[in-house]
């Protein structure tokens, strides 16, 4: 009949309507991801909590979502996650960059890495001892380690700026990646290059140099016990990265990115368990970065 068509006809468009302004009120982001520096240095799962907890509290100040918050280990974490995208993530330049979010405000606080070779055995070398400065060495001996080094394996924490730039600077053959995970840290890589070394095939890891300084072999297992007196090289990288940045996801707007880089940039004495959770340093300071800045960052761990 005419007048059911009618009615038959307006349920539809009514029904189209909905789902079309349903979709529109759809959020473009949700939420943010956020990269556990206490998950990097290897600390108890109960310090990455608090981690967390204090990262919810300061998001809260930004005007950006502060919930839900969702723990990141790399780029797939955000770019497959198959859900609504987070509105930010706070993380370090690896995967910050290759998540293809903005980045709007950086901890310019300076990052050296390093790799903490694990080379030759002398047998009359004192057990385990203090790893030695590439530049303390001769010419030779210096050509010589970055020669061996360039052939022998490293490991570092996977989306690691330390990896990162010690791959684009080719100081080791290859660079196993080890997935971070609590109470696991900068030792645990140390304990593994340890296990893999011999005196025919040299390992070393990628780390932040101002981490070499008490870096020792004591207590550790190998394959040969002849790795404990295996000479300890520190050869930093050339270049350098900075700490950790706020990338925004493009829906969010100019208005609330000026709130959220004030936010960051309103720090000046945080409270030692903010200082953590964000990764700060004693000399932190965070910047807007121009071009020409983040061309550099993208540059240092190989982005061109």
């Amino acid at each position: 009949m005419p007048g059911s068509r009618i009615v038959s006809i307006a349920f539809v468009l009514a029904a189209a309507l909905a789902a079309t302004t349903a979709q529109a009120q759809a959020p473009a982001c949700e939420g943010g991801a956020y990269l556990n520096p206490q998950l990097f240095r290897g600390e108890a799962a109960h310090q990455s909590a608090l981690a967390e907890q204090e990262m919810h509290n300061f998001m809260a100040r930004t005007g950006l979502p502060s919930s839900p918050i969702y723990s990141i280990k790399k780029v797939d974490d955000i770019t497959s996650s198959g859900r609504t995208p987070y509105c930010w993530a706070y993380t370090n330049p690896v995967i910050g960059f290759l998540s293809g979010y903005k980045l709007v405000v950086v901890n310019g606080e300076p990052i050296h890495p390093a790799v903490l070779a694990i080379t030759a055995a002398a047998p009359s070398a004192k057990p385990d001892a203090a790893a030695i400065p590439l530049k303390n060495l001769s010419p030779a001996e210096q050509k010589a380690v970055l020669e061996r080094m360039q052939r022998s394996r490293c490991f570092g924490t996977t989306a690691g700026v330390e990896s990162a730039i010690v791959a684009a600077e080719g100081l080791c053959g290859g660079i196993e990646e080890v997935a971070p995970q609590a109470a696991v840290g900068q030792q645990g890589l140390i304990a593994k290059a340890a296990f893999e070394w011999d005196d025919k095939g040299w390992t070393g890891i990628a780390t932040r140099e101002s981490g070499t300084v008490n870096a020792s072999l004591k207590g550790l297992a190998g394959r040969f016990e002849t790795v404990h007196a295996a000479r300890l090289v520190v050869i930093p990288t050339k270049g350098t990265s900075v700490g950790f940045g706020l990338y925004v996801h493009p829906s969010v707007t100019d208005a609330q990115i000026k709130k959220a880089v004030a936010a960051f940039q309103g720090l000046s004495a945080p409270a030692k368990p903010l200082a953590v959770a964000l990764d700060l340093g004693p000399e932190f300071t965070f910047i807007a970065p121009s071009p020409e800045q983040i061309t550099k960052m993208r540059a240092a761990i190989g982005l061109r």
